[in-house]
């Protein structure tokens, strides 16, 4: 997954094309926009191909990478309104799935300024 991040960092402002969700597209990897997709840029890579990656296809991807259909979601799906990103947010999409204790850190930090002014509203009031 570190490899996979890297390889779109090298081109950070480069725009990647996001597929539809699995829940919408079933195994079309084709994506909504004409640039390459994040799983176009892993085929590419011939590390990942001679070590075991075979195809292009969402379940050879997962298979691979050990990742599950809302985890690959995260990590390349989009929306008709947004086709594609920069690759340096979907670099820190596959990070933050590989490592999810920063994404949850942010999550308590919120939770806890929620509680604070719901507190200090409350004490106020």
């Amino acid at each position: 997954m570190a490899r996979w991040a890297s390889l779109l960092e090298r081109d950070p402002h480069r725009l990647i094309a996001l597929l539809r969700p699995s829940w919408a597209a079933g195994e079309d990897t084709a994506p909504m926009a004409a640039s390459p997709s994040a799983i176009d840029l892993a085929w590419a890579d011939p590390v990942f191909r001679v070590t075991g990656l075979t195809a292009r296809s969402r379940a050879d991807v997962k298979l691979f990478f050990r990742l599950s259909d809302t985890e690959l979601d995260r990590i390349a799906s989009g929306s008709w309104r947004i086709p594609v990103r920069p690759a340096w947010q979907v670099a820190a999409r596959i990070r933050n799935v590989a490592d999810p204790r920063h994404e949850r850190l942010i999550l308590v930090g919120i939770m806890v300024m929620i509680v604070c002014v719901i507190g200090a509203a409350q004490w106020l009031l």
